[in-house]
């Protein structure tokens, strides 16, 4: 279902997505669709919270930067397909519902979640103090990368990543070390 759910995604974008078109491609009846997930919103939450709960952050490369550079690359490698693009589109174009919101509200704490665990072993690491805020290391890494894919069209460069990457870990460590973490 999740791949036929995707392809129809790169096809005909989140707005043109029917969950019949959805079940024929998947090649089961409507009514196994319509039971599991009995709105479009619903699949395509789904869908993409367990792309969050796939979240690749990388092997403990041993440094607090080079975690944060094999995450943002992963940000891009998944948000750089056209169903990734068609549900970003929309959820950016405002057009969700209440229902949506609270999915989007779901992913991202599952995403936030799983990206942690590189502040957690930068802290075992002596990185970072044992109170730096997680969320807001993340969100300064991860923005520039959202910022150029979703806003400017940009794929940011391998040296581009790594910059941000290095810019976030020294806030966090300069906030830090002035008590503002």
């Amino acid at each position: 279902m999740q791949q036929a759910t995707e392809d129809l995604l790169e096809e005909v974008g989140y707005d043109g997505l029917i969950l019949t078109e959805v079940a024929a491609r998947a090649g089961v009846n409507k009514t196994t669709v319509y039971r599991r997930w009995p709105t479009k919103v619903a699949l395509v939450t789904d869908l993409y919270l367990s792309r969050a709960a796939d979240l690749d952050i990388g092997r403990d490369t041993g440094s607090l930067v080079s975690d944060l550079v094999s995450l943002l690359g992963s940000i891009v490698t998944s948000v750089n397909t056209p169903a990734a693009r068609a549900v970003l589109s929309a959820v950016i174009g405002g057009i969700l519902d209440d229902e949506a919101r609270a999915a989007r509200e779901a992913f991202w704490a599952e995403r936030f979640r799983r990206g942690a665990v590189i502040v957690d072993r930068a802290v075992e690491r002596g990185e970072l103090p044992p109170h730096t805020d997680a969320r807001l290391l993340l969100e300064d890494a991860c923005s520039p990368v959202y910022f150029r894919l979703l806003l400017t069209g940009e794929t940011p460069t391998a040296a581009e990543i790594e910059m941000f990457a290095c810019r976030a870990a020294l806030r966090a460590q300069t906030s830090a070390d002035d008590g503002e973490q």
